[in-house]
Parts: structure tokens; sequence; C-alpha cells
């Protein structure tokens, strides 16, 4: 997948891309209680980071492009030259914030954090450790482990739980616990059904930034998943959210 236009207008397609296609959770709801645990194959916040990081840092005097690889198991993020001293490739590793970075791009890095695509100078990497960590997600590794080869890699495993949930042929755990896989547009429109039963796909679309047929579509997904279905006329009816009821 290329994306075109200004450098920042790339920025959020990038991480749009990611959110609609690539990002995926399930969701443990406990029997009889309101509370639940949303795990993530990736979290939002990782992505972003590392997304934004990459095309911060690139060394845009040399024709390569910023390559994000997204595996089974893991993504990729990878720049062809390595991050300014005194950063290093060890210190990515070791270190948290970075409150003495130097950027490649000062301009691009000021259009970034006054357009909010960035949150303050030398955080990201923080934010990114501290997302992987809160989701139950293996810890960030940046590459290569050598002082020869130029480039910068970073990469983020898939959660683990996620990952075996995922391959699982069964959606239940144990007998009072029920697992539902979602996708992030799912849960938004569970949470838009929630507060509005009687809502149409037309306001779903407006309200989730999607096309009817897109909103159709998840709908259709949902209904054969069991979590979601309609009943009434088409002008008087109303959705439901299925109950996950434990055996």
């Amino acid at each position: 997948m290329n994306f075109d236009g200004p450098v920042w207008i790339q920025a959020k397609q990038v991480s749009k891309y990611f959110e609609d296609n690539i990002m995926a959770s399930y969701t443990i709801r406990e029997a009889d209680q309101i509370e639940h645990k949303i795990v993530y194959n990736y979290p939002l916040t990782a992505f972003e980071e590392l997304a934004t990081n990459a095309i911060l840092h690139k060394e845009y005097d040399t024709p390569e492009y910023v390559g994000i690889y997204i595996y089974k198991d893991r993504s990729s993020f990878v720049n062809h030259n390595r991050p300014l001293p005194p950063v290093t490739i060890e210190a990515l590793n070791k270190d948290r914030s970075f409150d003495r970075r130097q950027y490649l791009n000062k301009e691009l890095k000021d259009m970034f954090f006054s357009l909010n695509l960035i949150e303050s100078y030398g955080s990201g990497i923080r934010r990114a450790k501290d997302a992987l960590f809160e989701n139950g997600s293996p810890e960030l590794k940046f590459y290569p482990d050598n002082e020869e080869d130029n480039y910068t890699n970073e990469v983020i495993g898939i959660n683990k739980e996620f990952l075996n949930e995922f391959n699982s042929s069964s959606y239940e755990k144990t007998t009072t616990k029920t697992t539902t896989k979602t996708t992030i547009k799912q849960e938004e429109i569970i949470k838009i059904i929630a507060e509005n039963p009687h809502i149409s796909a037309n306001e779903m679309a407006e309200k989730l930034n999607l096309t009817v047929d897109g909103v159709r579509y998840h709908l259709n997904k949902m209904r054969k998943a069991g979590l979601i279905r309609y009943e009434g006329s088409t002008k008087l009816g109303q959705w439901v959210i299925m109950k996950l009821n434990s055996k």
C-alpha cells in the first residue's frame, strides 16, 4: 500500500489505514459483570508513535522510502538511516525518553507538533513502550545490532494472548468467561447502537467516517457473529446488542 501527498497527510493516512484495516481486538466479558477487558493485536498509540517517528527521522536527501511491514506475528518500521547522535540503537532499546534527541528535519518536527501529530519532543518512544506494556505486548525492539548497517528497524510483536485467541477454534475460554473477537470499528458500532438503538446505517456512516456500504459490511459480519440483531420493520425497528451468556 502506497501513500501520496504532503507528508503530514501521509502520516494521517497511515494511521487511519492501520486503524481501519489492521488493528483488531477481542473483548473478554465476565459473566454478569459490566467490566470487560480489551486485548489489541497492536495498540494504536504504539503504531502511530512509531510510524510518525519513522517519518520524522527519515533522511529525505536519499530516495529510500519509509517501509512499514505487517507480518503475522509482528510489525516492522524501517528507515534507511541511523538515528543522529547522541541517540544510538542501544539507547533506543534501553532508555525511555530522549530529551536531547536531534532531528534531521527540524521544520517537519515543528509542523507535526503544531498539527498535534506529536505531543512533545523526544517522548514518542516512551509512549510507544508504555502502550505496549499496558496491552501486554512484547517489548519494543530496535535493530540492527551492529555499528555497520545504515538503517533503523523498529519491531513490535503481536500480543501473544491475541494471537493465541485468534488462532483458537473456540471463542469460549472457560465456563465463566466468554470472548468475542471484534474490530475497533465494530466496538464503535456497538457503542453507537447502545446510545441510539434506532440509528440508521446512514447516520452510523457519518459518525464513523465510513461509507454506507462499509457500515453495512460491518453490520452483516456482526449479525453473523451473533453480536447484534435487528428487530422490527425497516423504519420503526431497532438494533439489539446480544448478551454474551456463559454455558
